[in-house]
């Protein structure tokens, strides 16, 4: 897999290399050279520091907030993901899924053509990288290594209600419908995000370029989000908004919670105050950013709840929403070398590594067991068509899919 990773960046331009005399690419090449060799925590933290350092909006001596969002995020999952079953890391895993986009859209020419119509529109986005395959880089990047941000709160929900059930065991186990709920308190203030204006001595230029962006601005995450995927999707955005209103208060009747829902929704809260303090380009906010940030909220939310009534679509089809689409792919396909913190070891299939196998007709994906438990063939069945019930992938790989254990037949 790292060769096919590594030769995505023969094909990449970074805008700040060429005319600012920086040297992010080879940075963000070398710690993915340093992860595969040594695939830890040190050696993830290392490639979300090179990205986000290539990427960062603000000053570059004070804290990355970015990172340190990430290591929260990390040493919860390390200590508190312990207490409940099933609990599987998720910092490596988003580097592992961040490399794995990359690969995909470096051998497959289809999905590079049809990003290019979906995000390089000069006409719609002025301001979209000019630099060879940096726009999908910055928010693939984005996406990709933000997708989780939000699992501590599943975890401690999870956490709560096990308890629950553990207390309502005694003097005999007993079914009940009860459960805690989580939301982040004064929700309506986290999510408000006034219009970003740009600097006055680029508003002129901004108002001409950007004229109708400001159009029926309602000014929070909610409205920002329905209004992207409703574009994309042919969806009415006061429908799908109402839509997220009632799934904001199911999470809590039933007690669960989506973490791309809520990691959607601090992604754009914490990158629009570092534009907004720093008076950075809002329009990078309202259409890259944004675009991410939707990407991550329709890992789940899309087959959950777009797939099903009132919505009722179909499979998405990858020119819908390229980098939802991919997100969705590498997050479901990356199942090797996940770390398990349930003490009881209950994760069924943890493939050691993987055979990877990617071109403009197929893509093949083999996993490598040291220990293999007896229904594997079944597991990895069910993995095929998880990604086939949610994504159309005869656009791009028009042979198919393969999920293999290694060494053995497709898993049809």
């Amino acid at each position: 897999m790292k060769d096919k990773v590594l030769d995505f960046f023969n094909n990449l331009e970074m805008y700040e290399d060429i005319n600012c005399g920086k040297n992010f690419k080879q940075e963000i090449i070398f710690s993915l050279n340093q992860f595969f060799k040594n695939t830890d925590i040190e050696s993830a933290r290392n490639v979300y520091d090179s990205f986000f350092k290539a990427y960062w909006v603000g000053i570059q001596h004070k804290k990355n907030p970015f990172i340190e969002l990430t290591t929260i995020m990390r040493e919860y999952e390390e200590t508190a993901g312990q207490a409940i079953e099933r609990q599987r890391d998720h910092y490596v895993h988003s580097v592992y899924v961040f490399a794995l986009g990359l690969a995909i859209f470096d051998k497959n020419i289809k999905i590079r053509n049809i990003f290019r119509k979906y995000a390089l529109d000069k006409a719609n986005y002025p301001d979209s990288y000019d630099t060879k395959n940096e726009e999908f880089f910055y928010r693939w990047g984005m996406a990709a290594l933000f997708h989780d941000i939000a699992y501590p709160l599943e975890i401690t929900v999870k956490q709560a209600n096990r308890y629950l059930d553990f207390i309502w065991g005694y003097p005999e186990p007993i079914a009940t419908s009860k459960s805690v709920y989580m939301k982040i308190p004064n929700f309506n203030k986290f999510i408000k995000l006034p219009y970003l204006k740009p600097d006055k001595k680029f508003r002129k230029d901004f108002l001409l370029k950007y004229s109708n962006l400001k159009k029926d601005f309602k000014g929070d995450a909610l409205d920002l989000l329905s209004r992207a995927i409703a574009d994309r999707f042919n969806l009415s955005s006061l429908l799908l908004k109402r839509q997220f209103e009632a799934f904001l208060k199911d999470m809590q009747i039933k007690g669960f919670i989506d973490h791309g829902f809520y990691s959607s929704v601090i992604m754009l809260r914490w990158y629009y105050y570092l534009i907004k303090t720093t008076n950075w380009n809002p329009a990078y906010f309202y259409f890259s950013v944004v675009d991410s940030a939707s990407a991550i909220l329709l890992h789940n939310f899309y087959k959950r709840i777009l797939m099903a009534d009132p919505f009722s679509l179909s499979n998405m089809k990858i020119d819908n929403h390229p980098i939802a689409f991919l997100l969705i792919l590498c997050d479901e396909l990356q199942e090797w070398c996940r770390k398990c913190y349930d003490k009881q070891n209950t994760i069924r299939i943890n493939p050691e590594g993987i055979e990877l196998d990617i071109d403009d007709e197929k893509l093949e994906i083999a996993y490598i067991f040291k220990n293999r438990c007896s229904d594997v063939k079944e597991i990895l069945r069910t993995k095929k068509q998880t990604i086939l019930s949610a994504l159309s992938l005869e656009d791009i790989f028009r042979k198919g899919i393969f999920i293999k254990e290694g060494g053995c037949c497709d898993i049809s």
